[in-house]
């Protein structure tokens, strides 16, 4: 949280500018919580989410977040799927505030990982359906393969950068 450790100070001498700052202080503070932002620094990363479930038939795979973490508005849910428990080249899913996603991707075999994160955070770690990783089958018709993955926010194109979210700099640098 933004803090001006001067404005004791400035109080004595000017009060009414002591004022104005402390109201411009408290402003930047309030912004900074309802978009997940600290304006002072880094925001912790969010406490890992409690469970991941996965269900899927006809091609459809539903799946339900559940975090009863002390939370504060700004926070986003991601989930990614891989063909490998290593989750080597995960595709995304930017589920934003919610925590439910459902999604058709045909006969295909997958496995499923979810966490967290706030705009000024890092992601918190993830949390894998099953441990070890289980894999759900998905059944139906077959519907197209999946295309390489191009990873999510600031992380290295490649899609070889799994649970980044956001990302976990600031920058990417364009290649």
């Amino acid at each position: 949280m933004l803090n001006l450790p001067q404005l004791k100070h400035v109080e004595t001498s000017d009060p009414r500018l002591a004022d104005s700052l402390r109201r411009i202080v408290d402003a930047v503070n309030t912004l900074g919580v309802g978009t997940g932002v600290d304006p002072a620094g880094a925001t912790e990363s969010p406490t890992p989410i409690a469970s991941l479930n996965v269900i899927a038939a006809n091609g459809i795979f539903d799946i339900a977040l559940t975090d009863n973490s002390p939370i504060t508005r700004g926070i986003s849910y991601f989930v990614e799927s891989d063909v490998t428990p290593g989750f080597n080249q995960p595709h995304v899913y930017s589920l934003g505030p919610s925590r439910n996603l459902r999604v058709a991707l045909g006969n295909l075999t997958l496995y499923w990982r979810a966490y967290s994160q706030y705009l000024g955070s890092a992601p918190s770690a993830p949390v894998a359906f099953g441990s070890p990783p289980s894999a759900v089958v998905g059944g139906g018709s077959a519907g197209p393969a999946l295309q390489p993955s191009s990873g999510s926010g600031t992380a290295a194109g490649t899609g070889q950068q799994g649970g980044s979210g956001f990302g976990k700099s600031l920058f990417r640098e364009e290649k």
